[in-house]
């Protein structure tokens, strides 16, 4: 089965995809600007409050950082995915051909496969995601799709029955 579909550029969806992909370093963020307001506590009730400024301002720089990560991440994404792309989806793997390049994955290069709102997140590893805007997809097309990746066992399992779709 073959399944050809193109997208058009979209940079919401690439941020989402992106945030997504990095989302347990974004929290890892978050937490450690949550860990250092407890030094700030204490320096309120040290009656130090030029070191809890200090340390209120590093909490909020840790939480501005998801935000300039994401923003990075689409930027030196965006050459890539910031045009029109054709799509190929066979049992051969995902195939993806634009004016700049064309690629194939092979099923076997994949952990997972996520479907997140609009789209689909072909995971290679922990960090390294290929989003798949599936959004234009009609419900015959999109249910076939998902029909394949179903179909596919996860990579080093000998195509288990659960699939790569998670």
């Amino acid at each position: 089965m073959v399944i050809d579909f193109r997208t058009e550029a979209d940079r919401g969806l690439l941020t989402a995809a992106l945030r997504h992909a990095l989302g347990r370093s974004l929290r890892l963020f978050w937490l450690c600007g949550v860990i250092l307001l407890l030094p700030a506590v204490l320096a309120v009730l040290t009656d130090d409050p030029v070191m809890a400024v200090v340390w209120v301002f590093a909490a909020v720089l840790f939480w501005a950082l998801p935000w300039l990560v994401v923003r990075s991440a689409v930027q030196a994404n965006w050459k890539s995915y910031g045009r029109t792309i054709d799509w190929q989806v066979s049992d051969e793997g995902v195939r993806m051909s634009s004016d700049l390049m064309e690629s194939l994955v092979r099923w076997s290069a994949l952990e997972t496969v996520e479907l997140i709102p609009d789209q689909l997140l072909l995971k290679i590893n922990r960090q390294q995601v290929i989003p798949v805007p599936v959004a234009g997809l009609g419900p015959q097309d999109r249910e076939a799709l998902l029909g394949l990746l179903r179909a596919r066992g996860p990579a080093g399992a000998g195509g288990a029955p659960d699939g790569l779709l998670r």
